[in-house]
């Protein structure tokens, strides 16, 4: 059985999606987990506010290893 541990600021019904995240950055094809660093900056910007250009993205791309 899973051990679960409590995070402050994350509701019980978003831990699917952590999980979810997690394993897409673990997998073994790099591809996915440098797509979900992408979806990642994607979000947080549009959460902020902030206007992604077209050259902010690909010196972002850039810098993902």
């Amino acid at each position: 059985m899973l051990k679960t541990t409590s995070v402050i600021g994350l509701r019980p019904d978003e831990l699917p999606w952590v999980r979810l995240l997690v394993s897409m950055l673990r997998h073994q094809d790099p591809v996915v987990p440098k797509l979900a660093r992408q979806a990642l900056v994607y979000l947080s910007q549009s959460a902020s506010g902030k206007d992604t250009t077209a050259k902010e993205t690909k010196r972002l791309n850039r810098a993902t290893p």
